[in-house]
């Protein structure tokens, strides 16, 4: 299980009237069967049920299974590690339909455990991906991407100027 380090929590929105507890920032809202979270620009439900026996996504409804009484911890803990599986899987196609479109090879990338959802870029060019991107429509994870890939693009072409390489057409 994850540790919390309150670098993880996500804004999740109740599906009913938001609850504040005593103590607790007015951002950060109970994990609990019926809470809204962000999922590919659309909001799916959380639904505990003990009996099923993997994290499974029904329409807009994320089945956990978990029981109905488990804990804030334990629901977060499910959430977030289904969701950063579903950044590596989603992301991955991402990337490589975006540097396809622009005619280059798919960048190394990987997953970042960033509080945000901007891409960042190592010294060794390797791509950063938040898995909270995965919150975002797919059209506008593109289109961050589209921004971060584009200037490579523009640079390979330089590169192919300057070695006396004919451009593509």
């Amino acid at each position: 299980m994850m540790q919390n380090d309150g670098q993880l929590e996500l804004s999740l929105g109740p599906a009913r009237a938001p609850q504040r507890r005593a103590g607790k920032p007015a951002s950060i809202l109970s994990w609990r069967g019926g809470a809204a979270l962000p999922y590919q620009g659309r909001t799916l439900a959380l639904r505990l049920d003990g009996a099923i026996g993997n994290v499974e996504l029904a329409g807009d409804t994320l089945c956990l299974p978990l029981p109905p009484a488990a804990d804030d911890g334990q629901i977060r803990d499910r959430v977030e590690g289904w969701l950063q599986g579903e950044a590596r899987r989603l992301l991955g196609e991402h990337v490589r339909r975006v540097a396809a479109s622009l005619g280059l090879p798919a960048p190394v990338w990987q997953i970042s455990l960033a509080s945000g959802v901007r891409i960042e870029v190592d010294r060794g060019g390797c791509l950063r991906l938040p898995w909270r991107l995965v919150q975002l429509t797919p059209e506008e994870i593109d289109r961050r991407l589209l921004r971060l890939l584009m200037p490579l693009r523009q640079r390979a072409n330089l590169l192919q100027i300057w070695d006396g390489q004919a451009l593509p057409a």
